[in-house]
């Protein structure tokens, strides 16, 4: 009698711990979700527990001559929550003009945090919530705000079928010498050829309270290279500015663990 009871809470014991495996697997094998390329944020954060690295470069040339070469652009992602990521970034540049010797420099470090409060159905979209601070201290000296610059973005996303999705965000910008902020407004429209290879356009606008506005428009592609892996292609130009302004960069978004 007891023998039989030991076998069974034994064959129940392995079915618990496959159950368990099972479970875990599945767990195990979610697909990167990148924040990059483009200018508009979607709605989705990494994985809870995941650990995310949007890794870019990139060269920009300004109207007024300024080379840029975004030599490494990071942002670590961990997700703190199912629907909660904890953002923590920072660019290295060399940037010139046509006087003056190639300058390096460190991009102010940005702390931040990425929250989605639902998954859209229909028309109902899928809304997020993104914010961020600029550090005074942490940066080369020339390129560092002189208090905290915030940003905060709504951010809005929507599936059409399995081949389209809209994302739209409203945000404002701080840049850390004003109490008047920017306000930030883009619309991307996103296509998928296949399951791994999509495309985007997207414009993004800056409103500035006391300087001229900023109309851009940023084109890519994107290739999930694996369930962990994703690269991207990506070009701005300037509206105001078409033939003076131009941008090109490409990254890699990867889900480490």
């Amino acid at each position: 009698m007891e023998t039989t009871i030991t076998m069974k809470i034994k064959v129940l014991l392995i079915i618990l711990t496959l159950s368990a495996n099972i479970c875990f697997a599945q767990n195990e094998h979610p697909t990167v979700v990148p924040d990059r390329p483009g200018h508009t944020f979607g709605a989705d954060v990494t994985h809870y527990q995941k650990l995310g690295w949007d890794n870019g470069f990139a060269f920009e040339k300004a109207a007024d001559g300024t080379r840029t070469f975004t030599l490494n652009s990071t942002i670590l992602r961990y997700g703190l929550f199912q629907n909660m990521e904890l953002r923590v970034g920072m660019d290295f540049l060399m940037y010139d003009n046509e006087a003056a010797m190639p300058t390096f420099g460190i991009a102010p470090l940005t702390v931040g945090t990425k929250i989605k409060f639902n998954e859209g159905s229909g028309i109902i979209p899928s809304v997020g919530f993104l914010a961020e601070l600029k550090s005074p201290h942490v940066g080369s000296k020339d390129l560092l705000p002189s208090n905290l610059a915030p940003a905060m973005y709504a951010i809005f996303e929507h599936s059409i079928g399995e081949r389209f999705s809209i994302s739209y965000n409203a945000g404002l910008e701080w840049d850390g010498e004003t109490a008047t902020p920017t306000t930030f407004l883009a619309f991307a429209l996103g296509y998928n050829f296949t399951e791994s290879l999509g495309a985007f356009v997207e414009t993004y606008n800056y409103l500035h309270p006391e300087e001229a506005n900023q109309y851009m428009a940023e084109f890519g592609l994107t290739w999930l290279v694996s369930r962990r892996v994703q690269l991207d292609l990506e070009a701005d130009l300037d509206f105001q500015n078409l033939g003076k302004y131009f941008s090109i960069g490409a990254g890699v978004a990867w889900m480490i663990n």
